[in-house]
């Protein structure tokens, strides 16, 4: 069946252990910024919000890519096939919520849920990050995040503006709602 990673903002204590976590996964070292998980901190609101990969049904970044190297495999999951890419950016450019970015030497890089096991759902001690199987709740507040797009900026842009979206939405769903299953 299939799993869903779920952001759960009003739960979210802006402490960025997912995104060290994240980051010591799939960089091998503490490097937050190269995270596949983003942390938006509106401090002055008193929240913060995460940006996750939805892994779209209907993926944009998998549509731009000119050269077939972003696939969804077997899992579900939109992997990027390296040998494949050309580094033009177009999967980037594509992202609507600004999930897709690129390293220094061009290559692309996302959320690929650890194989399974997401490293940032393991490290969120306040039950803000969930990975479970799809069920009617789950894909709801999905479809409710997944709803806000933005075509317009640079990936970080694209997040900040979503958040903003996302955290009036989250202040409306009681804190103590169960997404845990």
């Amino acid at each position: 069946m299939e799993k869903l990673l779920l952001a759960i903002p009003n739960r979210c204590t802006g402490c960025n252990r997912c995104t060290y976590a994240c980051s010591a996964v799939k960089e091998g070292m503490f490097i937050p910024s190269k995270a596949r998980i983003k942390i938006n901190n509106f401090a002055y609101e008193g929240y913060s919000v995460q940006s996750v990969c939805f892994q779209c049904p209907n993926a944009d970044c998998m549509k731009a890519c000119p050269e077939d190297a972003i696939i969804k495999n077997e899992r579900g999951v939109i992997a990027i096939n390296i040998n494949k890419c050309t580094r033009c950016g177009e999967c980037v450019s594509a992202c609507q919520y600004g999930m897709m970015e690129q390293y220094d030497s061009g290559v692309p890089y996302k959320c690929d849920l650890c194989g399974g096991s997401p490293a940032c759902v393991g490290e969120c001690n306040f039950g803000a990050l969930v990975f479970k199987e799809a069920d009617k709740v789950s894909r709801k507040l999905r479809s409710q995040q997944m709803k806000q797009r933005q075509t317009d900026g640079r990936p970080d842009q694209k997040r900040h503006k979503l958040a903003k979206v996302i955290l009036k939405e989250a202040v409306r769903v009681p804190r103590t709602a169960n997404y845990m299953g």
